[in-house]
């Protein structure tokens, strides 16, 4: 039993978030000096990431995740947006979704300990990943 849960609360967040967030080790892109310049002139933005759902340091280069402040600065982003995941059912597709269908965001709120006013309710995931948002920004520059 102890085993089950160590691997439950400790384990397998981390190896699930590695399995869907997975940042593949690569030679850097060639870009030209160009391309480098009108790069710098822009304002980049990204309207759509989820970085929240886990528990990581954002202020901190992740080993997993497409997004942690130090990636978004080299990458000149002016506007990122921080999506709160408040449900996910199991068996998600674009086709159709059970509105009764096994949360997933459930599960993984209990297994990586996130406050118990969040197993339940919908609205508290958000307010807790909006929290989370502000921790991070206050610990950044």
């Amino acid at each position: 039993m102890a085993a089950g849960l160590l691997i439950f609360f400790v384990f397998l967040p981390p190896y699930i978030e590695g399995k869907r967030n997975n940042v593949i080790d690569h030679a850097p892109y060639p870009v030209t000096d160009a391309a480098a310049a009108l790069h710098e002139t822009l304002i980049v933005g990204d309207l759509h990431a989820d970085p929240l759902l886990w528990s990581r340091d954002l202020t901190e280069r992740g080993t997993r995740g497409q997004v942690d402040i130090p990636r978004l600065i080299e990458g000149n982003v002016a506007l990122q947006v921080f999506t709160a995941v408040t449900k996910s059912p199991a068996g998600q597709n674009y086709e159709a979704n059970s509105a009764d269908a096994f949360d997933n965001i459930t599960l993984l709120a209990i297994g990586q300990l996130w406050p118990l006013r969040t197993w339940d309710s919908l609205m508290q995931r958000a307010v807790y990943q909006a929290e989370k948002l502000h921790q991070f920004e206050a610990a950044s520059d």
